[in-house]
């Protein structure tokens, strides 16, 4: 795992001319897999229906071929995903059944049959994984593992990897070259009938094709508003199909970042169509997952499972693997390397030297999205930008707990603050909800009823004027991840 990991988050990182020569190597191979009949057939069937555009395309046989051959399936796969998330059939249909109305253009029938359906194969890759390879593990059945997986390897070689070569091709990445050694590890693992490490290193397949998809609906972005007005409704569409398969897992990062980017592929207008303002987006939704997943590492090993602590540290690796084209090659060779001492750690049960490595990772996150701290400064960062407080956070020796002034958290967390004298209560507002919090009391009361699963640890107290809470307590109260090392603090989203 720990060889894997450390080729994954830093391509230039010992073992990297190894691993490029062995994918060179077997590029043209099938992994020695059995190929099944029926995804044979599906592959085929998706290199047929991209044949039927041409330049006197004939709509009505398109939808005709789409149903016939795809839409039963497609429906499977969309009864797997939440009910309030996006359909796969709904939004193809919908592009089609336009189309042939006249209501949209040929072209963006083409982008969202061909994008819409590499939607489909993904998540029947993801499908397979979860409901086929993992429960046939489970039992020991390592024989019908080793059989579904291989048509999770025939999907991929036959449909996403083309795509994935694109985006290599575009940022000068080497994701063909960590998917083949992913894939080859993975049949090792089935092979040795280690389930752990296989539900390790299928983070790394899953996460590396999110990276894919993200990247490609970045491109679009960039691109959209230099093309020639008649190609932009085929741009914005193909944009808007990219970004569906990963929409639902960046969500996760950042709601409101995820649904801007969504919305402005949607709105099918290039004048909302801002790379920058995408980007931006984009990377804080990727640095919520690994916020979130770090976190998650760490609960996991305060519980005594190992084995969920690991995959979620490389869920969080492979989530600032994804943002490596947002930072210059030093940063990211920086930052992976702390995120391979933090894998390394994690897989000792080493909370100390993981918690170390992951701040020292956080910290190239920060700057772009968060809040830093140090105990004892007026000075903090929001965003990379320097703000003064008025006090100094502390620690108070009584309760070891970390208090800071109420406006600096306010400000760290993007809420309005006040304080009413006469009932000595601090509320924070934030995304239209009220949180008071009320001098010598530890109740939480939000929107006006209390809170009755939490309670402060410490609480609320004024000191020569300024009303200090507690940062932990209050800031995850608002799903904030908050990190401490060495009297520097760290809040991210």
């Amino acid at each position: 795992m720990r060889k894997l990991l450390s080729i994954v988050i830093s391509f230039a990182l010992v073992f990297s001319s190894f691993f490029m020569l062995a994918s060179a190597v077997g590029a043209e191979s099938k992994f020695g897999i059995t190929e099944d009949a029926d995804i044979v057939a599906k592959v085929t069937a998706f290199a047929e229906i991209k044949a039927l555009f041409t330049e006197n395309t004939d709509l009505n046989a398109v939808k005709d071929f789409y149903v016939t051959n795809f839409q039963t399936d497609v429906k499977r796969i969309d009864a797997t995903i939440k009910p309030d998330d996006p359909k796969i059939d709904e939004n193809v249909s919908f592009v089609l059944e336009n189309a042939i109305k006249g209501n949209l253009n040929a072209g963006q029938a083409k982008q969202a049959v061909d994008k819409g359906l590499q939607w489909y194969f993904y998540f029947s890759m993801r499908d397979l994984i979860s409901n086929k390879v993992r429960p046939a593990l489970a039992s020991g059945d390592y024989n019908t593992a080793k059989t579904e997986f291989e048509k999770v390897v025939q999907i991929y070689e036959g449909v996403i990897q083309s795509t994935v070569q694109k985006r290599d091709d575009k940022y000068g990445l080497h994701m063909v070259a960590i998917l083949q050694g992913t894939i080859e590890q993975l049949l090792t693992d089935i092979e040795e009938k280690n389930v752990n490490d296989f539900n390790v290193h299928r983070q790394v397949l899953d996460k590396t094709i999110i990276k894919t998809y993200a990247l490609a609906a970045l491109t679009y972005a960039t691109t959209i508003p230099t093309k020639p007005a008649a190609d932009q409704p085929a741009a914005i569409t193909e944009g808007y199909f990219l970004f569906l398969p990963v929409y639902t897992y960046l969500r996760g990062g950042s709601v409101e970042d995820a649904n801007y980017i969504l919305n402005a592929f949607a709105s099918g207008d290039a004048s909302k169509i801002d790379k920058d303002k995408i980007q931006a987006a984009m990377q804080r939704t990727m640095i919520g997952k690994v916020s979130e997943y770090v976190t998650n590492a760490f609960v996991k090993l305060a519980a005594g499972d190992l084995q969920g602590a690991r995959g979620y540290a490389m869920e969080g690796n492979m989530f600032l693997s994804s943002q490596e084209v947002f930072f210059t090659k030093e940063e990211y060779a920086a930052a992976a390397a702390y995120a391979q001492q933090f894998a390394d750690a994690i897989d000792k049960s080493d909370v100390r030297t993981a918690g170390s490595a992951s701040f020292k990772m956080l910290k190239y996150l920060v700057a772009k999205d968060g809040t830093q701290i140090k105990v004892g400064d007026k000075t903090y960062k929001v965003d990379g930008q320097s703000r003064t407080a008025v006090s100094a956070p502390f620690i108070n020796t009584k309760t070891s707990r970390t208090l800071v002034p109420v406006r600096l958290i306010a400000d760290a967390i993007g809420a309005e603050v006040g304080f009413d004298n006469s009932t000595k209560t601090v509320s924070i507002i934030k995304d239209g909800k009220k949180t008071e919090l009320k001098l010598g009391s530890d109740k939480v009361v939000q929107d006006g009823k209390v809170n009755e699963t939490v309670k402060l640890d410490q609480q609320l107290i004024i000191v020569k004027g300024s009303s200090f809470i507690p940062l932990r307590a209050v800031a995850e109260l608002f799903g904030k991840g908050v990190f401490y090392e060495k009297n520097e603090i760290i809040i991210l989203r």
